[in-house]
């Protein structure tokens, strides 16, 4: 069996900074400083593909070379997003935690946002396999003037195949600290069998799940959480809580991949109404 210690550490920072300028300082024509990858380590089986400057954020997609985390893997992802600078990770597919004979495999992640400074995380889902034993680790770190949009979404298995809730073990567990302290901390710990019960309970046998985190002091508009919560609908669950001052919880629950696609599109939709970096289009990916 072949299995990967593998990592991806990332530093993002604006251009300024490299050239040894003031981190909040423009270029010559009042434009922002582009963001630059000013550290960058990778290894197998994390890849990177060639950054992008739009004009708002520097988009960058992570790709898994092996197509799927494999029994045995032991992975770390690490990204620093530095005063003026503005980030954006996705991937160009769905992450796959694949068939474990006997052992399993762990993902521990680390993101840190400066103040000033803007990061996007919105991968796709996570789909365990049958008799996949995974368990991801993550940690969100932000200070009290950082800005983010963080999400991360579930499979509940390969629903097309007929595969839902096949997994044996799922371990994922979520820490936000606010200015140095823990803010929130939640850990799921099921078998399939288990979280398909949790599901029943809201009147479905198949479902999506998606967590965000959002920090921002645009978030203080009364108008952004009213139109969250307008986002409700029979095809997905959508429900914001307040976590502490600029900081926001969201919970996603569709019925089906549909559901949670198109309430994740109109929650990044309207939330870009007052986060202009989320008006970085996607679609340049």
């Amino acid at each position: 069996m072949v299995s990967f210690s593998g990592h991806l550490r990332l530093r993002a920072a604006p251009a300024a900074v490299a050239g040894g300028a003031d981190p909040g300082s423009s270029t010559g024509d009042g434009a922002p400083n582009p963001t630059i990858l000013a550290d960058q380590s990778f290894r197998a089986p994390f890849h990177i593909g060639k950054s992008y400057w739009d004009g708002k954020v520097l988009q960058l997609r992570i790709v898994n070379a092996t197509a799927g985390i494999l029994e045995g893997d032991e992975l770390y992802l690490d990204a620093a997003v530095e005063t003026g600078a503005s980030l954006l990770l996705t991937t160009p597919a769905a992450s796959r935690a694949f068939v474990m004979q006997s052992g399993a495999a762990a993902c521990h992640q680390r993101f840190a946002v400066s103040d000033g400074a803007w990061l996007e995380y919105s991968p796709e889902p996570l789909f365990p396999h049958a008799n996949a034993n995974y368990a991801q680790f993550t940690e969100l770190h932000l200070t009290p003037r950082a800005e983010c949009c963080w999400v991360e979404s579930l499979a509940p298995g390969r629903a097309g195949r007929g595969e839902c809730w096949a997994w044996r073990r799922l371990q994922m567990t979520l820490t936000v600290y606010a200015g140095g302290r823990a803010a929130f901390r939640e850990r799921l710990d099921a078998s399939g069998a288990e979280l398909a019960s949790q599901a029943r309970q809201f009147g479905t046998e198949i479902a999506w799940f998606a967590t965000a985190v959002l920090q921002s002091p645009a978030l203080e508009d009364p108008a952004w959480s009213v139109g969250v919560r307008a986002l409700h609908s029979p095809a997905c669950a959508v429900a914001p809580t307040q976590l502490a001052t600029n900081l926001w919880l969201v919970r996603f629950i569709g019925s089906g991949s549909l559901g949670l696609r198109d309430a994740l599109g109109l929650f990044r939709s309207h939330s870009a109404n007052y986060l202009s970096q989320l008006k970085s289009d996607l679609r340049r990916l």
